[in-house]
């Protein structure tokens, strides 16, 4: 299927580069608030700050993704009339880049404008929430229903990049970036690499988790096996 998301924003957009641990968006910023933004290359973390000052990941979004987009189609549908009744509050979620990105910034008006008249653009901007949604609900039910060693080794089959064909964890994945996806201790993590290491599954090279067993991985993901060091 053709990217018109990607064409769009490179044809009506402007290009940006983040920095790691800059904050790409935010609710109560304006000038990033009334903004979308795909994501050509890098690592975000859709995230929020819990009232004991923590801060807590939800997703992570790879190269490739369009975000930062919901406020502004929120805005849209309350335009057609459409809106949530007796939703007392919101929680403040926020996008902060997890390692250098390279993304295209589309202001509100273009936004809006392209998903009133481009319908190939409306519908791929529908796909990207339907995905998101999906997501989410699987991120939620992973956290009420596995352990922690099952979504860590669920976090590294999702996260590595193959390099000269080595299967690589970012750095920028650090044991408390983990955590903070896991909603656990830093400590527990390394117990769990540390685990996983004695089973051959990963391995620690040049500063880097490797994947050296991929298929393990995933039996000890559809087994739930406890993993203890």
């Amino acid at each position: 299927m053709e990217n018109i998301l990607f064409d769009r924003f490179v044809e009506y957009g402007r290009k940006v580069v983040a920095e790691k641990d800059e904050l790409i968006y935010r609710p109560r910023d304006l000038q990033r608030k009334n903004c979308a933004y795909y994501l050509e290359t890098g690592i975000v973390a859709l995230a929020t700050i819990t009232k004991e000052g923590e801060e807590k990941v939800y997703l992570y979004f790879n190269s490739g993704r369009l975000i930062g987009f919901t406020q502004l189609l929120m805005e849209v549908n309350k335009r057609e009339g459409i809106s949530w009744n007796r939703k007392i509050g919101h929680a403040e979620i926020f996008i902060i880049a997890r390692s250098k990105c390279v993304l295209y910034q589309l202001r509100d008006r273009d936004f809006k404008r392209l998903m009133e008249s481009d319908a190939v653009f409306n519908r791929q901007v529908l796909h990207v929430v339907t995905e998101n949604y999906v997501e989410l609900l699987d991120h939620f039910q992973q956290a009420l229903e596995e352990s922690a060693g099952t979504r860590l080794c669920r976090l590294l089959l999702e996260c590595y990049k193959e390099r000269n064909g080595v299967k690589v964890v970012p750095k920028s994945m650090t044991f408390l970036e983990m955590s903070r996806y896991l909603g656990t201790h830093p400590v527990t993590v390394s117990r769990i690499v540390a685990a996983l290491k004695k089973k051959g599954c990963i391995s620690k090279e040049n500063g880097y988790v490797v994947i050296k067993d991929e298929e393990r991985l995933m039996e000890l993901i559809m087994s739930g096996e406890e993993i203890k060091q």
